[in-house]
């Protein structure tokens, strides 16, 4: 993940679209880029400013993404990524002051207002790193919704995760160990062949 944001050397090649990454310019690339993992970072005032902002760059400075974004489009990104369910619960919803660390905000809630800043920005390629670590079952579920769909607007998706049960509709699975791909395909595939994703996923279903 690091890699393909720009932030990390790499060894061999890592093309984009035929074009090797290091030959891109750091800041342009990440332009096209949204992304979303396990710890949501939520560095403005008010819950709405949140969801306009772009992810902070290496320079940690942080800039609206969409500061032209219109109510509707906002409260569509707030729908699909089911912000609007506990929204209600805020003393002054969308405007609510998050609080120093989104202490106001569970880590779940927290983790659905970063999924809605990515829906709101469209972009090239989607980075989703556990996205739905330690979150509870409603709202790993809700994320989880949140993201499939997101990923069919995307024109490219990459996600890190160890929730197996969400991965049935995507286009390709790669296992990976120690670095390196182990074994890779489609769910149907993969979940009978008897391999290491077959066994890390009884491993899984055993767990729940």
């Amino acid at each position: 993940m690091n890699a393909l944001s720009g932030f990390l050397s790499y060894q061999g090649s890592l093309r984009i679209n035929g074009i090797e990454l290091r030959d891109l310019s750091p800041e342009s690339w990440r332009k096209h880029l949204s992304w979303v993992g396990q710890n949501p970072q939520l560095p403005a005032a008010t819950l709405r400013d949140n969801v306009l902002l772009a992810r902070p760059d290496a320079s940690e400075h942080v800039l609206l993404a969409r500061p032209d974004a219109s109510e509707q489009e906002l409260q569509t990104a707030l729908d699909n990524a089911w912000v609007s369910e506990f929204l209600p619960l805020l003393p002054q919803g969308v405007d609510t002051p998050v609080g120093d660390q989104a202490a106001r905000l569970s880590v779940g809630q927290a983790q659905r207002v970063a999924v809605a800043r990515a829906l709101l920005n469209p972009c090239s390629l989607l980075l989703l790193d556990e996205p739905a670590a330690s979150l509870d079952a409603h709202s790993e579920q809700r994320v989880m919704e949140a993201l499939n769909a997101a990923s069919l607007r995307q024109m490219a998706t990459l996600m890190v995760t160890h929730q197996l049960e969400d991965l049935a509709d995507w286009d390709v699975i790669w296992v990976m160990q120690d670095g390196q791909i182990i074994e890779q395909g489609r769910y149907a595939e993969l979940s009978v062949a008897g391999g290491p994703f077959a066994t890390l996923l009884a491993h899984r279903q055993e767990e729940i």
